[in-house]
């Protein structure tokens, strides 16, 4: 089986700030469970878009009903792709878990783009979830929804809060 989640939110910050926010957006207090996070690959291509690809590791709290399989907490590798095209002012990211994927596969996809005259930003969210686990397939997905769900409000804190220190780092140079 597979579930699927979709949302969308607006940062009130034009695309630059954004899309620069989100390369730098680790460390910041409301992403305590990444571990780390390295640049694996980053270049302009040929068309002049900027294309990343980093490694996160995140741990994470598990289930009750899974805790007898897996231990309390899980270490996961995150594999981070985005492209950021300064023309179109549109930046695409695709995250998805590389190891644990018998008990579930996590794909994000976002899309941000600028939009009133580049005030602000909007992103828009498809996730994807699948489970092959141990007939818990069902439970496994709706809580990993669920739990995407609950922590969306701290992924777009931090974003913010990156933002609002890349503004007030502009606002205030170094001499």
């Amino acid at each position: 089986m597979v579930l699927y989640y979709e949302t969308s939110h607006e940062y009130f910050h034009n695309f630059e700030t954004t899309s620069l926010a989100y390369l730098n957006r680790y460390p910041n207090p409301y992403a305590k469970h990444v571990k780390s996070c390295d640049t694996l690959e980053c270049f302009v291509d040929n068309e002049g878009c900027l294309r990343t690809t980093k490694l996160v590791v995140k741990t994470g709290r598990l289930p009750q009903f899974i805790k007898p399989f897996l231990g309390s907490s899980l270490d996961s590798w995150i594999i981070e792709r985005s492209i950021i095209d300064p023309r179109s002012r549109t930046m695409k990211c695709y995250t998805a878990n590389v190891d644990h994927r018998k008990f579930i596969k996590i794909e994000e996809s976002l899309h941000y783009s600028a939009i009133k005259s580049n005030l602000s930003t909007v992103v828009n969210y498809e996730v994807k979830f699948s489970s092959n686990f141990l007939g818990f397939t069902k439970k496994i997905e709706e809580w990993s929804r669920n739990k995407f769900h609950n922590n969306l409000k701290n992924t777009r804190e931090g974003l913010k809060f990156v933002m609002n220190k890349l503004k007030k780092n502009v606002a205030t140079p170094n001499l």
